[in-house]
């Protein structure tokens, strides 16, 4: 009974290892299919589509139907809101890179522009996963990845630091990369954001409503 126990962990995590393998994979072709600059928002989306199908306990999903669904479905939505981070993180970059603190004024201004990148780095995590769960409108996308970034604070440091250990091991094991690093990241922000879902009372799509309300006493 223990032998047929650990064959059956031993057969699981292979059979997980090749859905990651798989998925990352899918996630460079689809991302390649869109030329770069055009696939890597819908393929994102796509791939945290299929994160959170699993997170949720559907593993048996087909997983390039979903993705093939995820990335035509969000490829002109996802693509609107990566220009608009595009932008607002060319302007982000661009006054970091050429402001230099002479003077007081430009200091204060420095460290406001430093706010806002940080920021604008907290909303990254939460807006995939957002995508991946809900249909909003474009700003709405934006607004609540905000806020759930900002008032669950603990869990989106959690994802910075899982990111950054993860960031280091592909670093020494880059032979990995192509089969296993957008893969985990995107389960690991994935399960950590619908956990703040959860918490939130919108671990379901139908409940978006009560994500907004909450959202709306927050600000």
């Amino acid at each position: 009974m223990e032998q047929n126990n650990s064959m059956g962990r031993v057969m699981n995590f292979c059979e997980w290892v090749v859905r990651f393998a798989y998925t990352n994979v899918l996630w460079f072709m689809f991302t390649l299919l869109g030329f770069g600059l055009f696939g890597f928002m819908p393929a994102t989306t796509a791939l945290f589509s299929v994160m959170r199908k699993w997170i949720m306990g559907h593993t048996d999903i087909p997983v390039f139907k979903t993705f093939w669904r995820a990335y035509r479905g969000e490829f002109f939505r996802s693509n609107a809101i990566g220009l608009i981070l595009a932008a607002a993180g060319t302007i982000i970059y661009v006054d970091l890179a050429f402001i230099y603190p002479e003077n007081a004024f430009l200091h204060i201004l420095r460290f406001v522009i430093m706010t806002f990148g940080f920021l604008f780095f907290i909303m990254l995590f939460y807006l995939f996963p957002l995508l991946a769960h809900f249909d909003w409108k474009k700003r709405m996308y934006l607004k609540f990845s905000l806020i759930l970034g900002v008032s669950y604070l603990q869990y989106t440091l959690t994802m910075m630091a899982i990111c950054a250990a993860l960031y280091v091991a592909f670093s020494y094991l880059p032979g990995i990369v192509p089969f296993f690093s957008v893969s985990l990241l995107s389960y690991t922000v994935m399960w950590l954001a619908y956990q703040v879902l959860r918490k939130a009372g919108a671990a379901e799509p139908d409940s978006a409503e009560s994500l907004v309300m909450k959202g709306a006493d927050r600000l």
